[in-house]
């Protein structure tokens, strides 16, 4: 998997929008309205691309001086388990690292806590709801 970061608004952007919209958004019935895209206009986003295909995606957005928030993980159904979203999330880190960024944080779905428990990310403070499910903030040191 190669990896690039892609300018808001494109057609690479539209592809990683249809692809969040497909893993994350659907099967809790949501959409993205055209507000939440707009809002996404000062972030970093970073595609994965397998040949021609978006095949992982992620947001990125600098918080503050040291630490950056990573949003909107997406995998594939067909490329999820294959050390893909492990090779994205290598990807993000060594940007934030290159952006004088030394910490991270993301707002994990209750499933997805064992694949970033397995990347060095911790648990800090209570579940939560968010988007109609149980999420837990987690964070690492880079």
């Amino acid at each position: 998997m190669r990896f690039s970061i892609i300018q808001h608004g494109g057609q690479e952007y539209e592809l990683t929008v249809a692809l969040r919209d497909q893993i994350l958004r659907q099967p809790l019935g949501l959409k993205f309205s055209a507000e939440q895209l707009a809002a996404e206009s000062n972030v970093i986003h970073i595609a994965g691309w397998i040949n021609d295909q978006v095949g992982a995606c992620c947001v990125v957005a600098k918080e503050d001086e040291d630490w950056f928030r990573i949003r909107q993980v997406a995998v594939d159904t067909q490329f999820q388990r294959q050390g893909y979203g492990k090779q994205l999330m290598e990807f993000v880190h060594q940007h934030v690292v290159s952006q004088d960024g030394k910490k991270v944080f993301c707002h994990s779905r209750d499933v997805a806590v064992p694949f970033y428990t397995h990347l060095g990310y911790h648990i800090v403070g209570d579940y939560f709801e968010e988007v109609s499910i149980q999420h837990v903030r987690m964070e690492k040191d880079l």
